[in-house]
C-alpha cells in the first residue's frame, strides 16, 4: 500500500544497500542531476531508469511503476481489504494523493471513505468529512466527480432526514445532466442515481406528487437501466407510488418486480415492505404483520442505511391509522428489529409510535416515558424542525398531564429553537 515516486524508490534502495549518489552515477549521470530525480525534482528518461536498475539490482519495472499505478493499484485493491481497515487505508490514500496534488485520485478514495460511513449511518463521522471533501472537489479537474460529490452529499443529508436540502443536491444534478445528456455510461448512471434518490427523498417528505411526476420520467431512461437490480429498485418505487395516489396500476408494477424478487434479500424485502403498505391501508393487520416479519427476516443483522427509509415509511404509515392499539404488535415487532440493529433513526420512530399507542390507550405514565426515550434519539438524528416540532408536542403533553413545570420547559425550548431556525 505504501505510496512511493521513483525517486523515493531509488534512494530508499540506495541507502538499503549503503552506496553514495557518486557510487551510483558513476560518468553517465552527475551527482546533481541525481539527487534532483532522487526528491522528485527531475523525472528520469527510460535509460537513465535502465542504468539505475542495473546499478542498484533492482526489477526495472518496479521503477517505472509511477505513483499514480500505485494510487490506481490501491483502488483496485480496496475490494480485498478487510471491513475494520478499511477507514486506514481510504484516509492513507486520500492524504497521499493530496501531497502528491492528484486531486482526482483523492477525489475517488474520499468518495469511498464518505460512503463507507454514510451506509454505515455514522452521520457524525460523515459530518467530520464534508469539509475535507468540498476541498478535494474544488480541485477536481472532472466535471462528472462533482456531480459524484452532489449525488454523495444528498445521500448524507437523505441520511441525515434533511429532506429538502437533499432534493436540492439530487435535483442539480439531474438537470445538468439531463440538460447535456449524452450516451456516456457513467453520466447516465448518474442520472439515473439522482432521479431515484430525489424521488425517494419527496417520498419521505410525503410529497407523492412531485414523486410521481419524477417517477414517470426515470421510467422514461429505463432502456438505459442496466442492471436487474436497479430495474427492481425503480418498479418497486413506481408500486409504491401507485398505492399512495391511488392510481391502478399497482398490479402491473407487481407483477413488473416479481420476476426481480429471486435476485438478493433487499428486492425481497422491498416488496415485502409495499404488500404490507397495501394491507395496512387495506386495514388487514395481521396480513400486514406477516408481511413485515418475513421483510424483516431478509436483514439478520446490521443493514445498510439506504434501506432504513422503507421500513420508516411503514412505521410512519401505521402512525397515521386509527385505532392504534391494533397496531401494537407491528409495532414491537419493528422496535425489536430496530433495536437489534442499533439503528436510532428507526428506534426513534418505533418510540414516538408506542407513545402513541400507550397514549390511545390511556396508559399515560407509559405515553410519557416512550415520548422522552424517542425525543432523546430525535435530538441526535433530527433535523431543527422535527425537534421544535416534538418540543412543541412534549410541551403539550406536561400541559395534558399536569405538569406545568416540565410543560414550560419545553415550550420555552421550542421557542428557543424556532429563535434558531
Amino acid at each position: 500500500m505504501e505510496i512511493l515516486s521513483v525517486g523515493e524508490k531509488i534512494k530508499r534502495a540506495r541507502i538499503y544497500k549503503r552506496l553514495t549518489l557518486k557510487d551510483i552515477c558513476d560518468d553517465k549521470v552527475s551527482v546533481s542531476k541525481m539527487s534532483c530525480i532522487e526528491n522528485g525534482k527531475i523525472t528520469p528518461d527510460n535509460e537513465i531508469l535502465e542504468f539505475v536498475a542495473k546499478k542498484l539490482n533492482v526489477a526495472l519495472d518496479y521503477l517505472k511503476y509511477d505513483v499514480k499505478d500505485q494510487f490506481q493499484s490501491n483502488l483496485d485493491n480496496l475490494k480485498d481489504i478487510e471491513e475494520g481497515k478499511k477507514d486506514e487505508y481510504l484516509r492513507y490514500n486520500v492524504y497521499y494523493a493530496e501531497q502528491y496534488e492528484y486531486y482526482d485520485i483523492a477525489f475517488q478514495f474520499m468518495h469511498e471513505l464518505f460512503n463507507l460511513y454514510v451506509n454505515k449511518n455514522k452521520l457524525d463521522i460523515v459530518q467530520s468529512l464534508t469539509s475535507e471533501y468540498y476541498d478535494i472537489c474544488r480541485k477536481v479537474t472532472d466535471c462528472d466527480n462533482r456531480s459524484m460529490y452532489n449525488l454523495d452529499i444528498g445521500k448524507y443529508l437523505l441520511a441525515s432526514r434533511e429532506y429538502r436540502q437533499a432534493i436540492n443536491y439530487y435535483s442539480r444534478v439531474r438537470k445538468e445532466l439531463k440538460t447535456g445528456f449524452s450516451e456516456n455510461k457513467k453520466r447516465i448512471k448518474m442520472l439515473i442515481e439522482s432521479y431515484y434518490y430525489e424521488t425517494l427523498s419527496y417520498i419521505l417528505c410525503e410529497d407523492y406528487d412531485n414523486a410521481y411526476e419524477l417517477e414517470k420520467e426515470l421510467l422514461e431512461l429505463i432502456e438505459y437501466v442496466d442492471t436487474d437490480n436497479q430495474h427492481a429498485k425503480i418498479y418497486s418505487v413506481m408500486m409504491f407510488l401507485c398505492l399512495k395516489k391511488n392510481i391502478d396500476q399497482f398490479d402491473y408494477y407487481k407483477e413488473k418486480i416479481e420476476n426481480y424478487c429471486d435476485i438478493n434479500s433487499e428486492i425481497k424485502a422491498r416488496v415485502m415492505y409495499v404488500c404490507a403498505l397495501k394491507m395496512i391501508n387495506d386495514e388487514k393487520v395481521e396480513e400486514a404483520k406477516g408481511y413485515i416479519a418475513k421483510a424483516l427476516e431478509q436483514f439478520q443483522g446490521k443493514i445498510e442505511n439506504k434501506y432504513i427509509p422503507f421500513i420508516v415509511e411503514l412505521v410512519n404509515e401505521v402512525s397515521r391509522r386509527n385505532n392504534l392499539e391494533r397496531y401494537r404488535g407491528i409495532c414491537d415487532l419493528i422496535l425489536d428489529y430496530s433495536i437489534g440493529i442499533e439503528n436510532s433513526v428507526l428506534m426513534e420512530r418505533c418510540y414516538y409510535l408506542k407513545s402513541r399507542i400507550f397514549k390511545a390507550s390511556n396508559d399515560l405514565e407509559s405515553y410519557e416515558m416512550y415520548m422522552n426515550l424517542a425525543l432523546d434519539l430525535l435530538i441526535k438524528s433530527g433535523n431543527e424542525d422535527d425537534i421544535y416540532t416534538r418540543y412543541m408536542e412534549m410541551g403539550n403533553m406536561y400541559s395534558t398531564l399536569g405538569n406545568v413545570k416540565d410543560a414550560l420547559r419545553y415550550f420555552n425550548l421550542a421557542i428557543n429553537m424556532s429563535n434558531k431556525m
